[in-house]
């Protein structure tokens, strides 16, 4: 087990989480987020691997007991015991694909369900879909919640998580006129999918393109915020920079553009 007698939990939690994504492509003179994602992928398989059975036995340990509490120590239980669970579901194991359908269908909170949500999601596994169907059928009349399934979806870093998104955008459950679906999907898949998002062909920065283009005349205020994920284009490598540019200036020419989207195209080009 990864636990000593006086272990805090939550601080194990934060010891074992990787900087993200983001942060290390901060670091960089020009940002290439493929090869930061393929970079943060092998640690986290080669951490996964080597602590396998430590993982396994620190989330045995730390189980759900009594009712449901947010006092420091659950929350760190919780905290610990579904990052371990992310690390062993970066491997093969049969036990551990268990495990998280297990926490998925009993979890007894939100936090543990969507967790092992998540953690199915950004799988390529055949219980994936009938997971995330099982989830929207259970949640499908809390918007809230739903918006949740969509991010955790346009998050994933599938190699076709770009489709997805597509197909998601024609769910009966999104409504392009409201802004917390747009921010769910849209938003979470060019925000928080910078693998896909900036593939090497451009086709996530075309995707986003089209929706500034579509939800300008119906809600400048979030085309504008979307906007503004193209803004940072020099900070990238040149190829992706360029094509984050051809985006931005495809925007600007767009006939009868709002004031608001227009003043952030042109100040990002500026």
């Amino acid at each position: 087990s990864l636990l000593g007698a006086e272990a805090d939990r939550a601080f194990l939690a934060r010891l074992l989480t990787l900087p993200s994504e983001d942060y290390v492509a901060e670091s960089l003179d020009r940002i290439d987020p493929v090869a930061v994602h393929e970079a943060h992928r092998f640690l986290r398989r080669a951490l996964a691997k080597a602590l396998h059975e430590p993982l396994l036995e620190t989330y045995r340990s730390l189980g759900e007991s009594g009712p449901y509490r947010i006092d420091p120590d659950s929350v760190g239980r919780r905290s610990l015991r579904n990052l371990c669970l992310g690390y062993l579901m970066q491997g093969d194991d049969p036990r551990t694909v268990q495990l998280c359908l297990d926490q998925f269908h009993s979890g007894t909170n939100m936090t543990d369900v969507l967790a092992a949500l998540s953690a199915l999601a950004r799988s390529e596994r055949p219980e994936r879909e009938p997971a995330l169907e099982e989830f929207y059928e259970r949640w499908k009349d809390d918007p809230l919640v739903v918006d949740k399934w969509f991010a955790i979806q346009a998050s994933a870093p599938l190699p076709d998580a770009l489709e997805r998104v597509r197909a998601l955008t024609r769910h009966p459950a999104f409504n392009p006129r409201n802004p917390n679906k747009i921010r769910a999907l849209v938003g979470a898949f060019c925000r928080g999918n910078p693998a896909r998002f900036h593939a090497r062909d451009g086709a996530g920065y075309a995707f986003l393109g089209d929706w500034i283009l579509e939800l300008d005349p119906i809600n400048p205020q979030i085309a504008a915020r979307l906007v503004g994920v193209l803004s940072r284009w020099r900070r990238y490598e040149p190829r992706l920079g360029e094509l984050m540019r051809a985006q931005l200036e495809r925007v600007l020419a767009a006939p009868n553009l709002s004031r608001d989207t227009y003043e952030i195209a042109s100040k990002s080009l500026a």
